[in-house]
């Protein structure tokens, strides 16, 4: 018959509620001790335990330093852990459903009111990774140590790791998808338009994808090296690539998002002017398709509103002479505006700008000057896959805008939009440099610390 005796140091802190004993796992003994914290403070729970089944007869005698939180919550010091996991692993759960709550509610606000800027990108990048964290964590619920009510610290970074692992599970196979058609479209593209650096940036991205997840799958296979050395090195870098495959994923799926609601995003008829965001023409002066894709979004939109609320909005047409050009592009569509039937007082050039940054900001101060003092609702016109990007030069000019989204050919679209995507990432390169690093190497450190 086996005997125990536990005794607390002091039973006004911690007191032991009560022991199981059992045997199983091939007939290893366990016992299981529930504690219960009484009031803030330190205490000892001492343990002698004799095994008088075994030959011979077998003695242990352990004892373990624990801190009582003022919640009643028990740290155990000694083995560094928390004897109360039904408590820790709620609150955890607690917290990421209600940072997810609050981020996703502010994330249906920015896109109702098409508030679509750089914070959106991030905004919607935390709220994907924390959704695919909370399933993963209520699905290992069940496994996280009810059976002897403890949680240890490294659980936590463990639990987090392995998010980060089953969101690149989830997702490898719509990645993968992605990288083909990239690649696929860029052959098209290539086929069609000739080959240039940019016409090929599909092809490098899905690359670089591939070859990223190759790099984290290489490290984790050999992560049960002999030597200690090559085992952290190795882990380095697969939590590295990880973290980093991670936090691409979740920008780019989150700017694919929000590039594409920005496209679907319909202003309400109240605008005073529209911006049309110029770019190259013909030899002739006349615009091309693109363009004229542009001048035609704007012009059907105008008309629209006219029609349903009686009021007109002026044309800002945007855009300098290349040295290429016979005329400037604001010159070449005003000339289009004007074929259509629109009065050359309901045309306001800009003819000075030589990038989309300047067409709004040159364009900002025509509107200003022609409107005066009195505040007007402003949108622009652009091509479906520069939408977005018109949202964030105009945030970043302070401008309140509404964009009008005009359609392009289907195999100039995907290398279009991540054309877009990596001038975001260029755009705040040092931004994204930082919260990449500090997570990687946060992550990295808690987890090389703590094991």
């Amino acid at each position: 018959m086996n005997t125990f005796e536990i005794k607390s140091s002091d039973e006004s802190v911690l007191t032991v509620k009560s022991v199981g004993q059992e045997i199983r796992n091939g007939g290893f003994h366990y016992l299981t001790i529930d504690l219960e914290g009484k009031s803030g403070g330190s205490a000892s729970i001492s343990l002698s335990y004799v095994l008088e089944e075994e030959e011979p007869v077998e003695k242990i005698n352990s004892e373990s330093e624990f801190y009582v939180l003022p919640t009643g919550m028990v740290y155990n010091i000694t083995g560094k852990s928390f004897a109360a996991a039904k408590f820790v692993i709620p609150l955890f759960l607690l917290i990421v459903l209600l940072t997810l709550g609050v981020l996703t509610v502010t994330f249906i606000g920015k896109l109702r009111h098409g508030g679509f800027s750089y914070s959106m990108v991030f905004i919607g990048g935390v709220i994907l990774f924390l959704l695919v964290s909370f399933i993963v964590i209520m699905l290992d619920y069940p496994y996280w140590g009810f059976e002897n009510n403890l949680i240890s610290f490294t659980d936590l970074p463990l639990q987090l790791i392995n998010c980060e692992k089953m969101f690149l599970s989830i997702t490898r196979m719509p990645m993968f998808l992605l990288a083909a058609s990239l690649a696929v479209s860029n052959i098209w593209l290539i086929k069609m338009e000739g080959f240039r650096i940019q016409n090929a940036l599909g092809i490098l991205m899905g690359a670089l994808y591939i070859g990223g997840y190759f790099a984290e799958n290489l490290t984790n296979s050999f992560l049960g090296a002999d030597s200690q050395t090559v085992f952290y090195i190795l882990l380095t870098v697969n939590l590295g690539v990880t973290f980093l495959l991670c936090y691409f994923e979740c920008m780019l799926i989150s700017t694919m998002f929000c590039a594409v609601a920005a496209t679907r995003y319909k202003p309400e008829p109240e605008l005073d002017y529209i911006i049309i965001l110029g770019c190259a023409i013909r030899r002739d002066g006349t615009p091309t398709p693109l363009l004229k894709g542009r001048i035609m979004r704007a012009f059907d939109f105008e008309k629209a509103q006219y029609e349903k609320t009686g009021k007109h909005a002026k044309f800002v047409p945007s855009g300098g002479q290349g040295s290429d050009e016979v005329i400037s592009e604001a010159e070449s569509m005003k000339r289009c505006l004007i074929e259509l039937g629109v009065p050359d007082e309901r045309i306001v050039k800009e003819d000075k700008s030589v990038n989309t940054y300047q067409n709004m900001a040159f364009s900002k101060q025509v509107i200003e000057r022609d409107c005066g003092s009195e505040s007007c609702n402003i949108g622009f016109s652009t091509t479906n896959y520069h939408v977005f990007r018109g949202y964030t030069l105009a945030e970043k000019l302070g401008m309140t805008v509404k964009g009008l989204s005009a359609k392009t050919k289907l195999y100039f679209f995907p290398n279009a939009f991540i054309r877009e995507f990596i001038g975001l990432l260029w755009e705040k390169k040092l931004l994204h440099i930082l919260y990449a690093t500090l997570i990687t190497a946060a992550m990295i450190l808690m987890f090389l610390l703590l094991f």
